[in-house]
């Protein structure tokens, strides 16, 4: 079983709506439901309004100016040693349940994976691993090691191997 941590922090071209938040929350209940997830964190800037969401969602909320440190609280939050690290705005496609359960159940245990964004362009359609990485699955351990909330950055310390299902944009 996994903790998701959700990052709920603004994009420099986007300013990050709550509806977002509460889709790629929505995305998740079926992987409650089904026994991956078992707990969630959000973690968001002050003064976000994401108490309120947090609230229905019923999970932990963290509000810490940067990713980052959003990021080192929640794993100290988390309940699970398994994280899913998911960028609020983007929900996870069909498929994604039953790939990572039998991923954590037939890969090795310290193996992490990187979760990409569906492909938005020609260009991600013929190569997919050159969309954004949206989502990292790993100890939190190795996640706390790595110290850092750049998903790209983390998928190459870990050395994360790719899962064939992406996440979809959630705006």
């Amino acid at each position: 079983m996994l903790t998701a941590i959700l990052l709920a922090y603004d994009a420099p071209a986007q300013p990050l709506r709550r509806d977002a938040v509460a889709r790629s929350l929505a995305s998740l209940v079926d992987a409650c439901v089904q026994g991956l997830v078992a707990d969630a964190v959000v973690a968001g800037a002050p003064g976000g309004g994401l108490d309120r969401v947090a609230d229905e969602a019923g999970c932990a909320l963290v509000e810490a100016e940067t990713t980052t440190e959003g990021l080192a609280q929640a794993l100290s939050v988390a309940r699970r040693e398994g994280v899913l690290a998911l960028n609020a705005g983007y929900a996870v496609e069909r498929g994604f349940i039953d790939e990572v359960n039998d991923a954590l159940a037939y890969g090795a245990g310290e193996r992490a994976y990187v979760l990409r964004a569906a492909p938005s362009s020609l260009l991600t359609r013929l190569a997919p691993r050159l969309a954004p990485p949206v989502g990292i699955i790993a100890r939190k351990s190795a996640m706390r090691s790595a110290a850092s909330a750049d998903f790209k950055h983390l998928a190459k310390r870990l050395r994360c191997f790719e899962l064939a299902s992406a996440a979809r944009c959630a705006f």
